[in-house]
C-alpha cells in the first residue's frame, strides 16, 4: 500500500524548500504540472517527491517554466535527494500540528489508532494541559508519540 501525505502538510513543507508562501494560484498550478488529481486532499509519495522538488527547482531559478520530465530527470540525476525530500515530507507533519491533528499523526508515525478521548486521559495522567485548538510544537507532538509508544 502507498503511502499518502496530506496536500496542506505538503504544502507547508513545499514553502519550508521554497524559503516563500506559496500562493493558491500557484500552488494549483503546481498541482496540475506535478498530476495531482483536481480536488485530492491526499498525494502519493511519488507526488509529494515531484512537488518539493518543484519547489526546489523554483527557488533556485523563479521564473523559469519546469516540466514533468524535468521534475523527474531532477531527481534521477541526484538519489540522495528522495531521502532529503522525505525529511521534508517527515518535518512537514510536525509543523503547525494542533490537537486535532495528534490522533492522526500518532497513527501515521505508530500505527496505533488513537482517540482523542484517549488524548485527554493520557493528558490528565501526565498533568499537561490539551485541547484540540491547542497549537502543538514539535518537542510537544514527539512526547505525544512516545506516550503512544510507551
Amino acid at each position: 500500500m502507498e503511502k499518502k501525505y496530506p496536500l496542506d502538510w505538503l504544502k507547508l513543507s513545499c514553502e519550508k524548500v521554497y524559503c516563500c508562501s506559496i500562493t493558491d494560484r500557484t500552488w494549483r498550478k503546481w498541482l496540475r504540472l506535478c498530476q495531482v488529481p483536481q480536488y485530492s486532499r491526499e498525494v502519493e509519495t511519488e507526488k509529494a517527491l515531484y512537488l518539493l522538488t518543484l519547489a526546489y527547482m523554483k527557488k533556485l531559478k523563479p521564473c523559469q517554466k519546469f516540466t514533468l520530465l524535468q521534475i523527474k530527470f531532477k531527481l534521477k540525476e541526484n538519489p540522495s535527494s528522495e531521502l532529503h525530500l522525505a525529511e521534508a515530507i517527515y518535518d512537514a507533519r510536525f509543523t503547525n500540528a494542533k490537537g486535532a491533528d495528534l490522533p492522526e499523526i500518532i497513527l501515521r508515525v505508530t500505527g496505533r489508532q488513537v482517540g482523542l478521548r484517549t488524548l485527554y486521559r493520557w493528558a490528565q495522567k501526565q498533568q499537561v494541559t490539551f485541547g484540540v485548538g491547542k497549537q502543538l510544537t514539535r518537542p510537544e507532538v514527539e512526547q505525544w508519540i512516545r506516550w503512544a509508544t510507551a
